[in-house]
């Protein structure tokens, strides 16, 4: 049998179904050469442009979440107040802000100042009364002291010679009056009667027309000076109660 007859044999052969299986095949190993050619022409291997492909897709979905490449944090979403915020509230990540839905964070509570304890006077007993009950009757006397004169609060200073005394009372109040002259100086006399009033508890007044004054807690004293043609005179007003 001759070679042209042996060809016509073997295209007789082959039916139509059969050439578009061949086709196909050699179609499918075609495009299979080209991707290896290429895949070989750039230096890399199925294996390795897939693990390639899966760092990129996981290096995108850190870079959305906020963190970059090397782990550090980034900026959080859903601190913006804009409609996108809700998707970064609602992925857990705590909302900095006066938002219903803000989660409270460490720090965020002002706490009150300590409060100092006060530091109270110790209370102040005040000093009984310079003179007690029964007071006295109402009385007065010239060149000397009455009858229940309080000599040891108002007394006469030394070199004086009393010219008038009186007392007045009125139930729980009473009222003494001295008036005397002396040789000594203003100043002196008033020393006196400084020391002995401070002596007894009472405290400087306000003073007016040159008039000294002492008070306690149920007493005041006054006194005052003027002159005469023999010596200075002095006056001494005080007010006492027994309660």
């Amino acid at each position: 049998m001759s070679m042209n007859a042996q060809r016509e044999m073997g295209r007789s052969a082959l039916t139509p179904a059969m050439k578009i299986v061949i086709g196909v095949v050699a179609v499918i190993v075609v495009a299979g050469i080209i991707t290896v050619s290429a895949l070989l022409s750039g230096g890399t291997n199925p294996n390795t442009a897939a693990t390639t492909t899966q760092q990129q897709n996981g290096s995108g979905n850190n870079g959305g979440n906020g963190t970059a490449g090397n782990g550090t944090p980034g900026a959080t979403a859903g601190t913006s107040t804009a409609p996108g915020g809700a998707k970064g509230a609602a992925s857990g990540a705590p909302t900095i802000g006066p938002l219903p839905q803000a989660t409270p964070t460490t720090g965020s509570e002002v706490l009150p100042p300590t409060a100092t304890p006060i530091t109270r006077l110790p209370s102040i007993t005040p000093q009984p009364p310079l003179v007690s009950a029964p007071l006295p009757k109402t009385a007065s006397k010239n060149n000397g002291l009455v009858s229940g004169y309080p000599e040891k609060v108002m007394g006469p200073a030394t070199k004086s010679t009393v010219l008038s005394s009186s007392i007045a009372t009125e139930k729980t109040t009473m009222q003494v009056s001295l008036v005397a002259t002396t040789t000594a100086s203003q100043a002196s006399v008033q020393k006196h009667y400084e020391e002995l009033w401070g002596s007894l508890g009472l405290r400087r007044g306000t003073a007016a027309d040159g008039t000294i004054t002492y008070v306690g807690a149920h007493e005041s004293v006054a006194l005052s000076f003027g002159t005469t043609g023999t010596g200075n005179r002095y006056t001494i007003y005080g007010v006492f109660r027994t309660k």
